[in-house]
C-alpha cells in the first residue's frame, strides 16, 4: 500500500523535473556578443562601403592592413573629421571616390573610439586613440568645411 502511494508521486516528480528542464532550456537568451567601443558606429557610417567582413569588396579603399589605417593617428582622425577627396592607390587597385566627413556627428569621444576601432581590428595598431587627441586635432583645424585632398594628407607620415 505504501509503495503504491510512492509510485504516482515519482513519476509526476519525473515528469516534472522533466518539463521544468525544457522550459528553462528555453527561456535561456541566446549567448549576445558584446561590441568593442567604435563598433556600432564602423557599421553604421563605414561599413557599407568599406566591407567590414569582406575586405576588398566595397567601392571604397579596403582598410584592412592599410597604409591609411596603419599610418599616423592624426591622418585617419583627419579623414574621418573632415573626410577625404582624391585618387587612392592600394594594392594594385585606383580608387577615386569622396568620403564625407563625420565631425559634425561624432563627439571626441566617439570619434577617438571609432577611428580605435579601425585602427586595432582591421590595422595594427595597439593603442587607443585618445578623446584629447581628436579634439586637439578638431581645434586646430575648427574652420575647415571641405574634404581632406589625398596629397594633403599624404604628407602626413
Amino acid at each position: 500500500m505504501l509503495f503504491s502511494r510512492i509510485r504516482p508521486r515519482v513519476r509526476n516528480y519525473s515528469m516534472l523535473s522533466a518539463t521544468s528542464a525544457i522550459l528553462i532550456a528555453c527561456s535561456v537568451a541566446p549567448a549576445q556578443t558584446v561590441e568593442k567601443p567604435g563598433e556600432k558606429s564602423f557599421k553604421n557610417y563605414c561599413a557599407t562601403c568599406h566591407q567590414y567582413d569582406n575586405p576588398g569588396m566595397g567601392e571604397a579603399p579596403p582598410l584592412h592592413n592599410s597604409p591609411w589605417v596603419d599610418g599616423p593617428e592624426e591622418r585617419l582622425v583627419k579623414i574621418v573629421l573632415h573626410g577625404v577627396r582624391g585618387r587612392i592607390e592600394l594594392a594594385g587597385e585606383v580608387y577615386d571616390r569622396e568620403m564625407p566627413g563625420f565631425g559634425a556627428i561624432f563627439s571626441d569621444q566617439q570619434l577617438a573610439e571609432l577611428v580605435s576601432f579601425v585602427r586595432m581590428t582591421l590595422g595594427k595598431a595597439t593603442k587607443p586613440v585618445l578623446p584629447a587627441t581628436v579634439q586637439r586635432i578638431r581645434e586646430r583645424h575648427k574652420g575647415r568645411t571641405d574634404y581632406w585632398q589625398v596629397d594633403e594628407l599624404a604628407a602626413d607620415k
